[in-house]
Formats: structure tokens, C-alpha cells, sequence
């Protein structure tokens, strides 16, 4: 079969009948021209005659991996300070994030991009923020059971999909955290995140109170003299990060290194390696 860069929905058709022919020399032609799509055939597939059950889909997202992490490699651009570069740059940071949510999506499946689903939901709140502020934000998000913690798979790389986790998917405590942190700014509310081990808290203001809220917790209240119980059993390092607003530039480190260790665990050495290059380019190693 030759190799193009044809893109066609006709050639897609054609990559998709093969799908069943498991020969390696077939298997690795069918693969080298899927990389011509980027890694995401979703709109063609959604469009295409052709019948694919369930093991061909996941054999689909497959053979679409290389392609998406390949593209990682193209868009992943930081600035030569890394992570301090990205002190407070909210919009390279939430690049970034739209760029390995697609990384991490399957490739077959429809949804909205990252930047259009929070546009929708910071549409939609507008009236929650403007009658409540930050408090009612974690009110309808999370204490609602709208956005919800994953249970007994806390490293799952899904966590980090965000646009995964727009589309109602359950998330980790930074995960959540982090979407609550997009969505406030959007409607120009402020709520800093602070990073606890195992944890993440939002902090905001209401009626001249500053409080505190946990998205993986249901949106649960945290009193102060509570978060100071917690910070006597850290050591001195984690409670002067735990005690002040993180920089975009803290929380993209945090969900790389989080990643890789997830990738790590499951024995999926290429897509560890990847986040430990991505990571690279934030902190110097040792990291």
C-alpha cells in the first residue's frame, strides 16, 4: 500500500477497512498513513459508512498514539525560563493544557475542544458569578456533584484530560482544582489554588471573608485554623508552597510530573519518557 499524506475522508475509509488485517507489514502501513491525521479522526469518523465495533475503535485509537504524541512534541512550547517563565501566563498555561488533553484524548471519539467547553460553562455561569462570586461558582460546580472526585484511581491520566472532564468525567483533587481556577477567570472572579500533597484547595473571598473550599471534596468548606492543623505535619519546604497562590507555571509541573508518574506505574514506558522530556523543558533535573 502506498504511503501519502492524503487525508481524504475516501482514504480514511480505505485505512479503516484494513483495520482487520493484522499482518505486520499491513498493520505498520496502516499506521504510518493514520500519522498524515494528526492523531484524531473523530469528525470523519462520525461521518464515515464505515462500521467499527468497539475492539477496532480501540485498535483505531492505537495505531493513532504515535501521531498524538508526536504533535505533543510540536506544540509543547515554553519559554527558555520554563515553569518561571510561566509565572503568570494563564493563557500559555491553558495552551498547554489544551495540548495534552488532546494528547491524551482517544482520537476517535467527538467533543469539544478544550478552550470551547469552558467558554460554554463560563457562559453559562455568568449569572451564578455575578450573584455569588466565587462561592456560588463552587456551589453549581461542585458541591452540586456537577464535577465530581474519581474514586479509587487517582492517577488515572484521564484526570488531566480536561476537556474529558468538561464532558462530565470524574477528575483528581488538582484536576478539579485547576478547572475551577479557568472557569474563574473567565468571568474575571479571583481564586488562587493551593497545592497540598494529595490535596488541592481553591481560595476566594466572600463578604470580606477569605475562604477556603476542596472540589474533590464536594466543594466542602476548610476552616483556617484546620488548614494550619494540616500544615504542622508537612515539612517546612511543602507549607511555604501549601500556604500561597500557585503560579501556572507550579501547577503545569505538577500535572507533568503527575503524569509521569501515572504513565510510569502502568508500565507505559514511552508515554513516561514523553512526560519526562515535556518536564524537561519546565525544571532542571534532578526533578
Amino acid at each position: 500500500m502506498t504511503i501519502g499524506t492524503d487525508t481524504s475522508p475516501e482514504r480514511l475509509a480505505v485505512l479503516l477497512r484494513l483495520l482487520d488485517d493484522d499482518s505486520p507489514p499491513v498493520r505498520a502501513s496502516v499506521e504510518n498513513a493514520l500519522s498524515a491525521f494528526g492523531g484524531d479522526v473523530s469528525e470523519l469518523l462520525s461521518e464515515s459508512e464505515v462500521p467499527l465495533g468497539e475492539a477496532e475503535l480501540e485498535l483505531l485509537s492505537l495505531l493513532l498514539l504515535p501521531a498524538r504524541r508526536e504533535r505533543l512534541r510540536r506544540e509543547w512550547v515554553v519559554p527558555a525560563g520554563g515553569a518561571a517563565a510561566v509565572l503568570d501566563d494563564w493563557e500559555l498555561f491553558e495552551a498547554l493544557l489544551r495540548s495534552l488533553s488532546d494528547y491524551l484524548h482517544d482520537g476517535v471519539t467527538m467533543r469539544q475542544p478544550l478552550g470551547d467547553g469552558l467558554d460554554l460553562l463560563a457562559e453559562e455561569l455568568e449569572f451564578v458569578a455575578s450573584e455569588d462570586g466565587a462561592a456560588g461558582l463552587n456551589r453549581v460546580l461542585f458541591e452540586s456533584g456537577r464535577f465530581a472526585a474519581r474514586q479509587g484511581d487517582e492517577d488515572d491520566p484521564d484526570n488531566y484530560d480536561l476537556a474529558h472532564v468538561l464532558a462530565g468525567n470524574p477528575s483528581n483533587a488538582v484536576g478539579l482544582g485547576i478547572l475551577f481556577l479557568l472557569i474563574a477567570r473567565r468571568l474575571d472572579i479571583d481564586v488562587d489554588g493551593l497545592m497540598l500533597p494529595q490535596s488541592f484547595l481553591c481560595r476566594y473571598h466572600d463578604e470580606g471573608n477569605v475562604l477556603l473550599s476542596e472540589p474533590h471534596m464536594k466543594g466542602r468548606r476548610v476552616l483556617t485554623e484546620d488548614l494550619a492543623h494540616r500544615m504542622r505535619r508537612y515539612p517546612r519546604e511543602v507549607r511555604m508552597i501549601a500556604t500561597r497562590a500557585a503560579t501556572p507555571g507550579e501547577l503545569l509541573v505538577r500535572v507533568v510530573e503527575e503524569l509521569a508518574t501515572a504513565w510510569s506505574v502502568r508500565g507505559e514506558t514511552e508515554d513516561a519518557e514523553l512526560m519526562e522530556e515535556l518536564l524537561a523543558t519546565l525544571v532542571k533535573a534532578p526533578f
